[in-house]
């Protein structure tokens, strides 16, 4: 087993348009183990750490479908990419960690951003826009800060953004803001994890720089969008099982 990195990969099954069973290698990246002061490193594709809901794999969900505010601004697939990204646990005396992921962001899993189909332009025709240089990638940013606010109950809050070029013009950008809270309440004396409840609220704001279409008849404009996700989810033992 190496000291210092790990490796991870995300191989799934799913069902095509025709009903027909697909492979995906839904990641595939390294994480690094033991680098000082309190610095880790992820390289590879996976997805970015934006908001809470965007890294986590469809059967972690609290729910069937993915909320709407995330497929129309990060995509039906989640905005994942090939990237790199660094996090920083701060020595503040309350958990506290920074992060920046640096991505190509180009392809349909970087939806809003150098997505070339058209339900990623908005109804632009997309342009082709090639990686040349550090302002051709995708940003992600994000901090998260924990506290316990009682020896029952974890409030857990953060901000993060997403930032970078899209292909509905030849320099149009975008720009997608979220903020995000999540509390739980989990007995002292909880066995197997229950009982538990806990409550979700993340809302993402967008500004979208859409460039001319004259096939389309679409004028340059910036579109701004926004929208909120809200999950609550509890659990408690009842005749012998978890529910």
């Amino acid at each position: 087993m190496d000291p210092y990195l790990k490796g991870f990969g995300n191989i799934v099954l799913k069902l095509d348009n025709n009903n027909e069973t697909a492979i995906e290698l839904e990641e595939a990246y390294l994480l690094t183990t033991d680098l000082p002061g309190n610095l880790q490193v992820k390289a590879g594709q996976f997805f970015a750490a934006f908001g809470r809901q965007n890294a986590q794999h469809p059967h972690a969900w609290a729910f069937v479908d993915a909320p709407l505010v995330l497929t129309r601004m990060l995509g039906p697939d989640g905005l994942r990419n090939v990237g790199g990204q660094v996090s920083w646990l701060t020595p503040l005396p309350f958990y506290t960690e920074m992060t920046l992921g640096v991505f190509n962001g180009e392809g349909g899993t970087a939806f809003s951003f150098r997505d070339p189909s058209v339900d990623g332009t908005h109804g632009r025709t997309p342009v082709e826009r090639d990686l040349s240089g550090p302002g051709d990638l995708l940003y992600v940013p994000r901090i998260a800060s924990s506290f316990d606010l009682t020896d029952a109950q974890t409030l857990v809050l953060g901000v993060s953004g997403a930032f970078g070029p899209n292909d509905s013009g030849s320099n149009t950008q975008t720009r997608i803001y979220g903020a995000d809270a999540y509390w739980k309440w989990k007995s002292p004396k909880a066995h197997g994890g229950f009982p538990f409840v806990s409550w979700q609220t993340e809302i993402l704001y967008r500004d979208y720089e859409a460039g001319a279409s004259p096939t389309n008849n679409l004028t340059a404009e910036t579109l701004a969008d926004w929208g909120s996700i809200r999950k609550c989810c509890g659990g408690a033992p009842r005749d012998g099982y978890w529910a």
